[in-house]
């Protein structure tokens, strides 16, 4: 899957979710490349059509990473594979979390963590970061400072390595909480797609807004008894108001009788990929 790719771009510094990911599909640590968002890394993915990067998708409390999402359509990539990983958060904290007045962490683990983050630092203002890794060496540069007034939300693994600084483990607002990984590269002219795969994504755009269009889409998937694993709607950019459509189906030997018979019926759509859906431990 990965034979002819030069690089794997991907969330860092080294210790991410996303790098932990990342990991499951490239076994070379050399060939991984850190970037500082989750935007850059699609954007070098998109300029160099022999590398490939590992974002994160969707999350089960906080829900879609949008700028990841957009992007596949935006700077026309192809899912090549996924992952899902679970994902588990500890607090760092210099001194009594009453007395903290500032927490670094990354967005998506505020909103994974909101919930407790209320209960028990409800004075506390939050340091965006561009990573959890960073979140906890900003921490450190500040405590190393003399900060006596700081916290990090971290994943566990790092928290681990800082014992002496850990005032509680496991704080996510879900104890299932579990993000989906992509493996995605530059489409390139010609790709095919296999259908035997696990799992299909499309891009769906409505050429007219009238009564009844969503309906007949769905109807068409439950003509050939297609399991659909995600349905959302973003806003299509284009014009306001007017909205584009993410599926995600599992494939079935039917699979491109109903891409046939979607296109017969009107509706603009292309393929995000065709992919299986692999275990942390592959």
């Amino acid at each position: 899957m990965l034979k002819n790719s030069t690089a794997i771009f991907t969330l860092g510094p080294e210790g991410t979710f996303s790098d932990e990911a990342a990991r499951v599909f490239q076994k070379k640590p050399d060939l991984l490349r850190y970037s500082s968002t989750f935007a850059e890394a699609l954007l070098q993915v998109s300029q160099n059509p022999k590398s490939a990067a590992v974002v994160p998708i969707e999350n089960s409390v906080a829900g879609t990473v949008a700028q990841v999402q957009d992007a596949l359509v935006s700077l026309d990539l192809v899912i090549l594979g996924e992952v899902s990983l679970p994902i588990t958060y500890s607090l760092l904290a210099s001194a009594d979390p009453k007395e903290i007045k500032n927490c670094y962490t990354h967005s998506q683990a505020f909103e994974q963590t909101s919930r407790w983050s209320a209960e028990n630092l409800p004075q506390v203002s939050p340091q965006f970061t561009r990573s959890n890794i960073d979140s906890g060496l900003q921490f450190l540069e500040k405590v190393e400072q003399g900060d006596e007034s700081v916290a990090a939300i971290v994943p566990v693994s790092f928290a681990m390595k800082h014992p002496q600084y850990l005032f509680a483990e496991n704080i996510q607002d879900f104890k299932n909480n579990t993000t989906r990984f992509l493996l995605v590269k530059s489409r390139g002219e010609l790709q095919d797609y296999d259908f035997t795969r696990e799992k299909t994504a499309l891009f769906v755009e409505f050429q007219e807004d009238r009564p009844g269009l969503l309906y007949k889409m769905l109807s068409v998937f439950n003509l050939f008894g297609i399991n659909l694993c995600r349905l959302e709607s973003r806003p299509s950019k284009t014009t306001p108001w007017m909205y584009v459509f993410y599926v995600d189906f599992y494939n079935i030997p039917e699979s491109q009788a109903c891409l046939d018979v979607l296109k017969t019926s009107m509706f603009n759509y292309h393929i995000l990929g065709s992919y299986d859906v692999y275990s942390p431990e592959n």
